[in-house]
């Protein structure tokens, strides 16, 4: 162990010496009010208030937080302090994440693709390998799923076809899911508490369905909160999610689109955002089909997005 990481146990130590009861490191599966699960390396579950300095500090703990806590038997715990963490997405928050899988439905709600776009560039961004989930695979409307496996063809995503109802698919995600943290997001009524109820039955979430009226899903995830399952962990996010991301230059957009980086870097001008520049490597791309127009397109719209909220920061 380095000096470093000697130096970083004997300060946890030390605060759990603080506080009383041995010092122990755990993980984090929900958080309701300043109260805390957390689990232990043996299986065990401890409830633990966070210390006062956290919030002296602004810092919260969140579920997926890798944490050192003092604990004795038959009182509250104390969480100690939190361990660095890879990544941190919010709404809701939820910390360490390895895999966001994205669940799109084949059938109704229509597919929000451009919302689908960001949550993939959100995970480019964080270090988070994106997995395209299209639910209701049983129901499927053919054109709609094939375009949508066309246009995200180039990106070398990970795409499984599933179905919670028929569970179409679930063993092969369930080898995807296997030793890792993962985080369900999208649209309302995707499906996406109905398969984690086919992953883990136990856990008989609310399924909200579709509003006959609007075909707008009703919202049913309030919380994160981890499931430990297939050697990993699995957490729910509330309908329409859209992950919080560092603020994005428009130069560097591309960067962050698999089908474009590379060639994005043989583009005449360094700064090439792939609009309208002459002599760009990128736009070749959709002549071939290595990049989707609609994906491209979406791209243009992101960049806008992206024009207008540096324009209006600097304003």
């Amino acid at each position: 162990m380095s000096a470093g990481r000697n130096t970083a146990a004997r300060r946890r130590n030390l605060r759990c010496a603080e506080r009383g009861g041995d010092c122990l490191e755990g993980l984090i599966l929900k958080g309701v009010g300043s109260f805390y699960t957390v689990l232990d390396a043996q299986g065990a579950e401890h409830v633990c208030k966070a210390r006062g300095r956290f919030r002296k500090e602004h810092v919260t703990p969140v579920p997926g937080d890798r944490v050192s806590f003092s604990h004795n038997a038959g009182e509250e715990g104390s969480i100690a302090e939190i361990l660095p963490r890879r990544n941190l997405l919010t709404r809701p928050a939820v910390a360490n994440v390895d895999k966001l899988m994205v669940v799109m439905a084949a059938s109704v709600p229509r597919p929000d693709l451009l919302l689908v776009d960001k949550l993939l560039l959100q995970c480019e961004q964080a270090g988070i390998a994106p997995v395209l989930v299209l639910n209701k695979c049983d129901e499927r409307d053919e054109a709609m799923f094939d375009a949508i496996l066309a246009q995200y063809a180039g990106t070398g995503y990970a795409l499984y076809a599933v179905s919670a109802h028929s569970e179409e698919g679930l063993e092969n995600l369930r080898t995807e899911i296997a030793g890792n943290v993962c985080c369900f997001a999208g649209q309302s009524a995707v499906g996406k508490s109905s398969l984690l109820n086919a992953l883990l039955p136990e856990l008989s979430l609310a399924v909200g369905g579709l509003s006959r009226k609007t075909e707008r899903g009703k919202h049913t995830t309030r919380h994160a909160e981890l499931w430990i399952a297939y050697g990993g962990a699995l957490v729910d996010t509330p309908g329409f999610s859209l992950l919080e991301a560092d603020a994005i230059e428009p130069e560097t957009l591309s960067s962050f689109y698999p089908e474009m980086r590379e060639r994005a870097k043989e583009c005449r001008f360094a700064k090439c955002l792939h609009a309208s520049e002459p002599d760009c490597a990128v736009k070749p791309l959709l002549e071939s089909g290595a990049l989707s127009m609609e994906r491209y397109e979406r791209y243009l719209m992101i960049l806008e997005e992206l024009k207008e909220k540096r324009k209006h920061k600097y304003d």
